[in-house]
């Protein structure tokens, strides 16, 4: 891809904020800009080029088949897909990042890879990530939307383990997921539905969700999941 892009127009690429690039069919990096390259680990971010998700010098390799499952459903929709990355990566430091994922496609209008970009959330930022949550928690597409790293100023008092549960149940995760990340049993998970149900005064399932994204839990990561690494798909 390098060689094929003009000089000039990389030159501006690269003072992009975040970090992004690109993925063939098979999911072989084909180029990443020096942002992504710092975070994973490798000495050049030209170094990424010919290499996948498993050969990066980062602990995010144990999440190399999440990544690719999601290249292949990308490149076989055909749609964005967006994606909460919290991962550690190459220098010890744990990173939340809002990372975009789009069919790569050439000038026959033929998928032949994917395309990422990524924004790194902070304890401090507030980043505006646009019609996915308003279209969650029913906002019109003309207000804002934000996502925020902290659970202090929600009106129903809920604990860590039931934050992590609702926050993962409000994306769209089954209770087999949930327990898998939490490493917990699927019946403790299903227990923790119900204390939420109670909690929200909600009558099934649909309805707390319906209830908590009224409440703005859809926009927020709880600190605790800010140590744990997590691939979480986010809903359109």
């Amino acid at each position: 891809m390098k060689d094929n892009i003009d000089p000039s127009l990389l030159h501006i690429f690269n003072q992009l904020p975040g970090c992004w690039g690109c993925k063939d069919e098979d999911s072989v990096f084909v180029y990443a800009n020096s942002e992504y390259g710092k975070i994973i680990g490798v000495e050049h971010h030209l170094d990424c080029i010919g290499r996948t998700d498993y050969d990066m010098p980062s602990p995010t390799i144990e999440y190399a088949p999440s990544f690719q499952e999601q290249d292949l459903q990308v490149m076989t929709s055909g749609l964005r897909m967006r994606v909460l990355d919290i991962h550690p990566y190459s220098d010890g430091s744990w990173r939340a990042h809002l990372f975009t994922k789009t069919p790569w496609k050439n000038e026959e209008n033929k998928t032949v890879g994917t395309i990422f970009s990524g924004v790194e959330l902070t304890d401090t930022a507030i980043l505006e990530v646009g019609h996915w949550i308003c279209r969650a928690a029913g906002i019109s597409k003309n207000d804002q939307a934000s996502f925020s790293l902290d659970l202090h100023n929600q009106k129903v008092a809920i604990n860590t383990r039931e934050s992590e549960v609702l926050f993962l149940l409000l994306y769209g995760k089954k209770p087999q997921y949930i327990a898998k990340v939490l490493n917990v049993s699927v019946k403790t998970v299903e227990n923790y539905v119900l204390r939420l149900r109670e909690k929200f005064n909600a009558n099934s399932k649909a309805e707390l969700i319906d209830l908590a994204l009224d409440l703005g839990f859809g926009s927020h990561i709880p600190e605790s999941m800010l140590k744990r690494q997590l691939s979480v798909i986010l809903k359109e």
